[in-house]
């Protein structure tokens, strides 16, 4: 590979890695808004936030896929791609593409542990007023036994 291939190789790959730090700060953002959401228990928020993770993820996964072939291509010559201006900047945007992945992953742990903690305290809620329901159900029948009306008096009567 020239040394003009590779710098048409970073030509190509440092917009598009451009365009996907773009596209992760909207995620880190949507995943900062997912976590409220969890806190404050709004389902029809987590829904849309769903969706627009979604469809930027797709976006993501273009983009990764046409930048392959140029990444692929720098790595292979990383020492004489170093060399060629601009390079550093890629670094740099790659550096903040993995912190980015990193604050993301990081934020949807807590959103994921959060769920499951909310699961795990509707079960024991749910748990509790059946038993409170059982209990509930047993006093009633020894403070206000059913009346049973006049036995006596329909057997002799």
């Amino acid at each position: 590979m020239t040394d003009d291939d590779l710098r048409q190789q970073l030509a190509i790959y440092g917009p598009g890695l451009e365009a996907e730090v773009a596209l992760l700060h909207q995620l880190k953002r949507l995943a900062l808004a997912q976590r409220d959401a969890t806190d404050a228990h709004d389902v029809d928020q987590l829904s849309f936030i769903a969706q627009d993770r979604d469809r930027i993820m797709a976006a993501l996964v273009i983009i990764e896929h046409e930048l392959r072939p140029a990444r692929e291509a720098l790595t292979a010559e990383r020492d004489r791609a170093s060399e060629l201006p601009g390079f550093a900047d890629v670094v740099a945007l790659h550096r903040m593409a993995a912190d980015l992945v990193a604050t993301i992953v990081h934020s949807d742990q807590d959103t994921v542990r959060a769920l499951q903690d909310a699961e795990v305290s509707r079960r024991l809620a749910a748990q509790t007023i059946g038993a409170a329901g059982s209990t509930l159900a047993a006093y009633r029948r020894v403070v206000a036994p059913p009346l049973t009306g006049a036995g006596l008096v329909d057997r002799r009567g």
